[in-house]
């Protein structure tokens, strides 16, 4: 069976049998969708080193709220 014969099969379904289909290759879906993986803040500890080219950071915020960049 190809891919439009079934198509054409799923066409002649009352609405709650395409339902189930539809239910069915969602979580089919879902199930074969990779996970994210959530990393830990400290994942990111070094990946801009010098970012504020040795100034505090605080330093660095309050000179930009004043104007002062």
């Amino acid at each position: 069976m190809n891919i439009q014969n079934l198509l054409h099969q799923i066409e002649i379904l009352t609405i709650d049998e395409q339902k189930t289909i539809l239910t069915f290759l969602t979580q089919k879906m879902e199930q074969s969708k990779p996970k994210k993986q959530r990393r830990k803040l400290s994942d990111f500890r070094g990946s801009a080193p010098n970012f504020f080219g040795g100034e505090d950071a605080q330093e660095w915020i309050s000179r930009l709220r004043s104007g002062n960049v």
